[in-house]
């Protein structure tokens, strides 16, 4: 929350009272991300691996919200990671989503101007840039369209600023059971307690939330219950009840 803030994506008094806009999104985007530089090398690497839904090549410099203009448009990612790969730096976008619908042409959009726009706030390295991958992180059933367009230009080399192999979409239950997994896997504390806290969270939102196992259950213990033969019943078209039994648990 405190990038969103100090962004001015978020008003310290606009949050609870008089919104005008809903700054969900951007606090979402703030607390998964934003600590993630105070973790080590190796940790922040396994932690946005999974937030990202691939195996990031090293550990990544994290950009929240940079502004991009070029070629007579202008974008603004939520998430901007720089890494190594082969020798060189390349990028990954990733765009938080909790309910709100994409924009028009948004993901293409964003992947263009970081790889050819000038970077007016937020500080990425000038271009060109090499773009691995982009990812929609709280994907939901009125995104599949657009996430499916985004695939399949990238496939047929229309969107050539990106391989179609890097394009992921992440659901909120899937975040949350992957950092459920890191949190039991992981010896780090710094990372451990980062991930069950974010697991915690998006457990707790409809949007995360997951049929969890079933309970336990004890079966009853012995007992019975028996129809006496000689019963009669008062209407016409029945006549009576067999003698039957049925016993619970095991026969001792």
């Amino acid at each position: 929350m405190f990038d969103a803030v100090i962004a001015k994506k978020a008003r310290m008094s606009k949050i609870l009272h008089d919104a005008k806009r809903n700054p969900r999104e951007d606090l979402v985007t703030s607390s998964l991300f934003g600590v993630l530089p105070f973790l080590t090398p190796a940790a922040r690497q396994e932690a946005l691996s999974v937030l990202c839904g691939h195996p990031l090549p090293s550990d990544a410099k994290i950009y929240l919200w940079p502004f991009f203009v070029g070629n007579g448009e202008s974008s603004e990612p939520d998430v901007v990671l720089e890494f190594t790969h082969e020798g060189r730096a390349a990028y990954w976008i990733v765009e938080v989503k909790w309910g709100a619908p994409l924009g028009a042409d948004q993901c293409a959009r964003e992947i263009r101007t970081l790889s050819f726009g000038r970077c007016r706030r937020g500080g990425v390295p000038p271009g060109p840039r090499k773009v691995l991958g982009y990812t929609l992180l709280g994907a939901e059933r009125h995104h599949e369209l657009a996430v499916a367009t985004l695939h399949e230009d990238a496939r047929s080399g229309k969107l050539k600023a990106v391989p179609a192999e890097g394009i992921r979409s992440l659901k909120w239950t899937t975040a949350g059971g992957n950092l459920r997994l890191l949190e039991a896997a992981s010896f780090d504390p710094g990372l451990k307690a980062w991930a069950g806290l974010s697991a915690n969270f998006i457990a707790g939102q409809p949007q995360g939330a997951v049929l969890r196992t079933w309970p336990k259950m004890t079966p009853p213990g012995r007992g019975g219950f028996a129809f006496d033969g000689e019963e009669k019943f008062a209407l016409p078209s029945m006549t009576y009840v067999q003698k039957a039994r049925y016993e619970f648990g095991d026969k001792q």
